[in-house]
């Protein structure tokens, strides 16, 4: 435990020997992730040991006076292997480091719109991928808060996947094909397929964006259309990039409504990460 603890403390990539997990650490942080529990034992293992290769390859800080333990850094390096566990880390080559801060944080944003007028604010955030070898910042709080997975949601799956997408370019929901891996996959079928389902998700957002509204009577009592729940986080309809990073989401931790709304996203996904989570759903309810 000294040891692991000296390693975590600065996740040096110098360092010649790769962290070495103690086995209670590992099953303590595996039973805050209930969405791992359909592993089988080997891929339990396999994942122990991406994750340990992760650690050495990924410093990983904490910032505005946070303090990164052990345990956090497993819980990432856990959740961001078991994205790519049928894969390759070096997916993730174009990480350089993850920086934690205690809750969400702050991030200034610049546009300028159709009329030539520069728009700045500031954007409270969860997590954040930066494009072009940039960091991966999380909000511990909200790693903690979507752990458990069972609305689909998880910050660190989610930003993750922005860095897989980003890995051939910008981020834009069409992420690399690797040789040894994606044979089945043609990019024509990628491109077409999340397209056509895209647009029909970003009218299923509008649509209910337009049926959800309060009518106020008289008395102050109020009357809700409601159209029916998504199959997906309403955040995947903000663009391509953020479309594929929440289906990604729900492909590992709410596979179901996924396939049912959309069977060839899930399809091109269960070929692109080699697996079907739909094989294994103990934990999910």
């Amino acid at each position: 435990m000294k040891l692991f603890k000296a390693i975590s403390n600065r996740f040096s990539r110098l360092l010649a020997k790769r962290p070495q997990i103690p086995d209670s650490l590992w099953f303590a942080c595996l039973a805050q992730l209930p969405f791992l529990q359909g592993l089988s034992r080997e891929e339990i293992f396999r994942l122990k040991k991406m994750s340990e290769a992760f650690l050495s390859k990924v410093p990983i800080r904490g910032a505005a006076d946070f303090e990164l333990s052990n345990q956090a850094a497993v819980l990432i390096a856990a959740q961001a292997s078991y994205v790519v566990l049928n894969l390759t880390l070096d997916l993730y080559d174009d990480v350089p480091a993850i920086i934690v801060y205690p809750s969400g944080f702050m991030v200034a944003r610049k546009e300028v719109d159709s009329s030539g007028i520069v728009h700045e604010w500031n954007e409270p955030l969860a997590g954040e991928a930066i494009q072009q070898g940039g960091a991966i910042v999380l909000s511990w709080e909200d790693v903690e808060n979507s752990m458990h997975g069972y609305d689909g949601r998880n910050v660190v799956i989610h930003e993750f996947a922005h860095k897989i997408d980003m890995k051939r370019s910008i981020a834009n929901g069409y992420p690399p094909f690797l040789t040894a891996f994606h044979q089945s996959i043609k990019p024509v079928e990628w491109q077409r397929a999340f397209s056509e389902a895209f647009e029909d998700f970003a009218e299923r957002v509008e649509a209910q964006d337009n049926h959800y509204h309060t009518d106020w009577d008289a008395g102050g009592s109020s009357h809700v259309a409601w159209i029916g729940p998504l199959p997906l986080d309403p955040y995947g309809a903000t663009n391509a990039a953020e479309f594929f990073a929440v289906c990604s989401e729900s492909f590992f931790l709410r596979p179901a409504p996924l396939a049912a709304a959309y069977p060839h996203i899930y399809s091109l996904l269960s070929r692109y990460y080699r697996r079907d989570p739909l094989e294994r759903r103990s934990y999910h309810h």
